[in-house]
């Protein structure tokens, strides 16, 4: 599925009764199986860029496109049913329910669109072998370190297959080793045909996707690519 964002504004009423405009003027295209980053310092527009990326927001003015669905047309209850099945989302806060454990946090997603998680047994599997988190699928969240933590979110935003990968500051506050190894997981994840679109302060990204949008005050000051560099 392809994103298109047309002439994207987002403004928020202040407590004193004045428009904050977060986005301004945003004109994107996220094609299929790629690998997009948006860069840029806190408070430029990028967690609310991907909140209406992912239809969690709705734009003030402007057009959101997933494939040929308008969501300036589409009802909630669409919109919903459409992020449930299509995206999958690693929030820059785990969310994880602490009194769970890792194997229960990462099923719910399943639980909660009625899925038989028999059907997904061997899928599960796989995850847990590739993120090399076999062995914490009995820890609760507060045994697990932050690159372990990111490791776990990721699976659990991979569970329902999605075809896009949406990350809020993936590598924030871990480690240059746990870092590159995040790196590297969004990558190969990438090479096996997942979308992956990720919002970060990292500048280091930029080496890893395939284009990157430079962001402040919720415009796009600069777009690279590396296919054209």
């Amino acid at each position: 599925m392809d994103i298109r964002l047309i002439n994207v504004n987002k403004d928020y009423r202040s407590i004193d009764d004045q428009f904050l405009r977060s986005l301004e003027g945003v004109n994107i295209d996220i094609n299929y199986q790629n690998y997009v980053s948006f860069v840029g310092p806190s408070g430029s527009g990028k967690s609310t860029l991907l909140n209406i990326i992912t239809g969690v927001l709705r734009p003030t003015s402007g057009d959101v496109y997933w494939g040929k669905t308008s969501l300036s047309k589409a009802s909630d209850v669409d919109v919903s049913s459409i992020r449930r099945s299509k995206f999958g989302i690693v929030f820059q806060d785990a969310r994880f329910i602490n009194e769970m454990t890792v194997e229960e946090n990462i099923l719910l997603p399943l639980v909660i669109t009625s899925t038989d998680i028999r059907q997904k047994k061997k899928y599960y599997q796989t995850l847990l072998e590739r993120m090399n988190i076999v062995k914490l699928r009995n820890r609760f969240p507060e045994e697990l370190s932050g690159g372990e933590k990111k490791k776990v979110a990721i699976v659990r935003a991979l569970i329902n297959n999605p075809e896009i990968l949406v990350a809020d500051e993936p590598t924030s506050n871990l480690d240059e080793t746990s870092a590159r190894e995040v790196f590297n997981i969004f990558s190969n994840l990438n090479r096996l045909g997942l979308t992956i679109v990720i919002a970060t302060h990292d500048e280091r990204f930029g080496a890893y996707c395939n284009e990157t949008y430079w962001m402040s005050h919720g415009k796009i000051d600069k777009f690279t690519s590396r296919s054209s560099s």
